[in-house]
């Protein structure tokens, strides 16, 4: 633990003595980004919840258009990659949403979309049950530690809440929180 926290530190003080060397961006046009982090995923079916798991939060990518040098609308991927029972399935959610830069720095996003219960792409068809579709809403902050004129390095938490409807009947709620690092194009 010793180990993370000095870690951790070092890489903050690093941050803060490139961010001393940041430049504009150019926020205009075409834009697109992506991220990759750790995050948590808990379910609840029903009444009834579900164990929590921790893991690799996979794909988090996001394309759009700066519509003002503050304000872009973004199509992202979230998503999180779990065990259920042996086989890796992602849940996954493809959301439209409207990214807003507070200030120079610190971007607030939010969405609504379609969501996804489906296997791991590298998990073979045979050993998963059937993709499930559903509705979702994303919620999203950045904090971009280097920025260049043409791209920005930021560290980024998400809350993808969705809820999912079985082919076998019921719903599948689940709520992830993530955070990690990503990189804009601008």
């Amino acid at each position: 633990m010793k180990k993370l926290i000095f870690i951790f530190f070092f890489g903050l003080i690093t941050t803060l003595n490139i961010q001393a060397q940041t430049e504009n961006p150019i926020r205009k046009g075409f834009t697109a980004g992506a991220s990759v982090g750790v995050g948590v995923l808990h379910f609840t079916d029903g009444m009834s919840e579900k164990a929590t798991r921790g893991g690799i939060s996979l794909p988090n990518l996001k394309m759009g258009w700066f519509v003002s040098p503050r304000t872009a609308i973004y199509v992202n991927t979230v998503g999180q990659i779990y065990d259920s029972e042996g086989v890796d399935r992602s849940f996954e959610g493809i959301i439209p949403s409207i990214q807003y830069w507070a200030t120079d720095k610190w971007w607030i996003s939010g969405g609504y979309g379609a969501s996804l219960d489906m296997r791991a792409l590298y998990e073979s068809k045979a050993d998963s049950k059937k993709n499930e579709w559903g509705k979702g809403v994303l919620i999203s902050t950045g904090y971009e530690v280097l920025q260049r004129e043409k791209w920005a390095l930021d560290i980024q938490s998400r809350i993808y809440m969705a809820r999912v409807t079985r082919i076998e009947g019921g719903n599948l709620d689940a709520t992830n929180f993530s955070i990690g690092v990503g990189i804009t194009l601008f």
